[in-house]
């Protein structure tokens, strides 16, 4: 029984099926599912890195048992190196699979959320024994740069942020070709755009309410942006204020930014009612119209002012440990390489 499962694990066959298996599975990954669905349904699984362990140690039954009885050359030596390297490689990715986190975390200008708490992220897809708990304290917002330049070169934008906790807090600039890491997590720029200060006021001008609206940023057929309520489709409208239980009706707002002022600029107000069951009806607004950053605007019974402009952000936070054991193997399998090649050509020559 023994022989047979040696002969087995150690057969040629068994390599080109799993390799075949595998390969699909990627394809299937990364043309159909894509993003979280994929690591979900394939690459975080049991059974996938199952296959992928298989490959290993079919790898090592078949070639080192028969490198092993060999005169130790430079020939061997590199070959050796070489299937090491792919062998870890293939740990490294199964402990990739098994252990990463990625996640997509929003801020405006001057917020904090618990980097720890799952629902600080728009998005976060992780590997099955990944533990929660190394994210640890909070992620800080200090402020979005406009224009950054490093060196004299135009970075364009930059976020300034703050990650951890206590003294192991870490405070730094990340751009497009710069991260910043903490503990292993890395923090990357990924978008950014507008977020307003809507102020709710009565009709005595007495302030009732305020809060920030993160607005989308919708690129228009001559190249210009739409910066207003709504979602990545179209412009929308928002239940105001969106965190009471029953909010005071239908709001769209559109930001316009001014060319002289960089967070000055002007808002234009839409107002409907809500019906019972919250949503807006299809009608005429009861109030439209615009005013200046600061200037209140007549929404029937409220009053309606855009305070203040700041950025938001969006930041994509990884966690990829097996990460260096793939690099390392990678440079590992490429000095088998070399030293394999070099061992030939000295044959050769002798």
């Amino acid at each position: 029984m023994i022989r047979n499962i040696y002969k087995f694990l150690s057969s040629v066959k068994l390599a080109m099926a799993l390799l075949v298996v595998i390969l699909s599975c990627c394809v299937v990954g990364v043309t159909i599912y894509r993003g979280v669905e994929a690591g979900t349904h394939i690459f975080s699984t049991f059974w996938f890195n199952g296959l992928l362990v298989m490959l290993v140690v079919n790898v090592c039954f078949c070639f080192f048992p028969r490198i092993l009885n060999r005169k130790l050359t430079l020939i061997s030596l590199g070959m050796i190196l070489f299937h090491l390297s792919f062998v870890a490689i293939l740990g490294g990715i199964v402990f990739n699979s098994l252990f990463h986190f990625a996640g997509l975390i929003r801020l405006t200008e001057g917020e904090t959320l618990p980097s720890g708490d799952l629902q600080s992220y728009d998005f976060a897809e992780q590997g099955r024994f990944f533990d929660i708990g190394k994210l640890r304290g909070d992620t800080t917002l200090i402020k979005m740069h406009v224009g950054h330049r490093v060196d004299g070169a135009d970075k364009k934008v930059a976020y300034e942020i703050s990650v951890g906790e206590g003294e192991a807090k870490k405070q730094g600039i990340i751009f497009i070709t710069k991260h910043l890491e903490y503990r292993g997590f890395r923090y990357f720029c990924d978008r950014e755009g507008y977020a307003v200060l809507i102020v709710l006021y009565d009709k005595m001008g007495r302030e009732l309410y305020g809060g920030y609206y993160p607005l989308q940023s919708l690129r228009q057929e001559d190249g210009s942006y739409l910066y207003t309520t709504g979602t990545k489709d179209g412009p929308g409208s928002i239940a105001y204020p969106y965190d009471r239980p029953q909010p005071l009706f239908s709001l769209q707002v559109a930001y316009r930014p001014s060319k002289i002022s960089e967070r000055g600029g002007e808002a234009f107000f839409q107002v409907w009612p809500l019906t019972h069951e919250g949503e807006r009806p299809e009608a005429k607004p009861l109030a439209e119209g615009k005013a200046a950053l600061g200037e209140m605007f007549d929404a029937g019974d409220y009053y309606l002012s855009l305070k203040e402009v700041r950025y938001w952000t969006a930041m994509f936070v990884r966690y990829d440990p097996g990460l260096p054991i793939v690099l390392a193997s990678l440079w590992v399998g490429f000095g088998g390489m070399v030293i394999t090649f070099i061992g030939r050509m000295r044959r050769m020559r002798n």
